[in-house]
């Protein structure tokens, strides 16, 4: 049975009314985002992927949702969500993304140079899933390729203090159901991040996580929690995290999941189009040796985005997408954690493209 809409949509519009009441403060404030935290999307891929069970009358008169828009991450497992009258048998679930993007050249504001950076990589996640629980291996590794312009002083004296670098993570996930309105979740997620000849315990990071779902509707769900992470040369930090899920309607789905806004309408003919907004840091150790010897380099940004999605096959997924680094800042730091050279970036345009599979 349908749970009351009502009182759904009110407790919804107080939440929005308290956010938007907090909008100005939180505008005026000097406070970075929230970091990124890469368990977050795993999560969302893993609370999505019960089965539900629902009466005979219920199956009949409601329509299949989408994979692309039923799934709390893009493409949890690749299937469509199909109302049945039984619970299913445990069923695996897997998926393999390819990514490639292309930021434009940037200019220095606080040194001088300029900066062109280009990322590729996989991200795959495989798992489990049953009636009341499920679980995920999530498997991400990404190649940065950072091109620095003749005259760059964001490290006095080395114009081209490193060229490529690299990160690898491994992440496991587990959801278990209380009942039909609450869910557990927890997290830990070990990342290499670093130069290529980096000594492995020098570039490790952890993270983890611990929070619950909420559902307060069919259609509204709730994730909120506490989420960790190790920082390179710097202190841990500890801070709560909010999730957010809401399907308009059988074609449309807004999101927010950690520190990324998204939007996502389904346009039929085997295309999605999507749109949203993140805040995204990455962390690299530097070889021992080089112009910044055992130091730590910083890349955090704020993005926005628009993409389309085509369905290329019942397990297939060609994606493209265009937007533009509004904010972005560079810092480097010694073995110490001394600030070596610290400075921002002028917006700039980005291409990306990626190719999803369902296994």
């Amino acid at each position: 049975m349908r749970r009351p809409r009502l009182q759904s949509l009110l407790v919804l519009a107080a939440i929005l009314a308290s956010l938007l009441a907090a909008a100005p403060a939180s505008a005026q404030s000097t406070a970075r985002p929230l970091p990124a935290f890469g368990l977050d999307s795993p999560i969302a891929t893993v609370t999505a992927s019960f089965p539900k069970v629902v009466s005979v009358t219920e199956a009949t008169a409601q329509p299949a949702r989408s994979g692309l828009i039923e799934a709390s991450a893009p493409l949890a497992g690749g299937h469509a969500f199909t109302p049945t009258a039984t619970a299913p048998a445990a069923e695996t679930f897997s998926s393999l993304e390819l990514f490639a993007l292309v930021n434009g050249t940037t200019d220095f504001k606080d040194v001088g140079g300029d900066l062109t950076v280009q990322r590729a990589g996989l991200d795959a996640t495989i798992g489990r899933r049953t009636e009341e629980r499920a679980f995920a291996l999530h498997l991400r590794n990404e190649s940065t390729f950072y091109k620095f312009g003749s005259g760059s002083t964001l490290v006095p004296g080395e114009p081209k203090p490193f060229n490529d670098l690299y990160e690898t993570s491994a992440g496991l996930q587990l959801a278990v159901r209380a009942d039909e309105t609450w869910t557990w979740l927890a997290g830990l997620e070990v990342t290499l991040a670093g130069e290529e000849l980096v000594n492995p315990t020098d570039s490790l990071i952890l993270g983890g996580l611990a929070g619950v779902r909420y559902s307060i509707a069919d259609d509204v769900d709730f994730t909120f929690g506490l989420a960790g992470e190790s920082r390179l040369e710097d202190d841990a930090w500890v801070m709560p995290f909010f999730g957010f899920d809401w399907r308009l309607g059988e074609h449309t789905r807004a999101a927010i999941h950690g520190s990324e806004l998204r939007f996502e309408q389904d346009l039929g003919q085997d295309l999605s189009l999507n749109l949203g907004a993140s805040f995204d840091i990455r962390q690299y150790r530097l070889e021992e040796g080089g112009p910044v010897s055992g130091g730590v380099f910083r890349d955090e940004e704020i993005k926005v985005s628009a993409g389309l999605d085509w369905q290329v096959s019942e397990s297939g997924r060609l994606g493209i997408e265009i937007g533009q680094v509004m904010w972005s800042e560079y810092t480097v730091l010694d073995g110490a954690g001394s600030l070596v050279g610290q400075s921002e970036g002028d917006p700039t345009n980005y291409l990306g493209v990626s190719l999803t599979f369902g296994i």
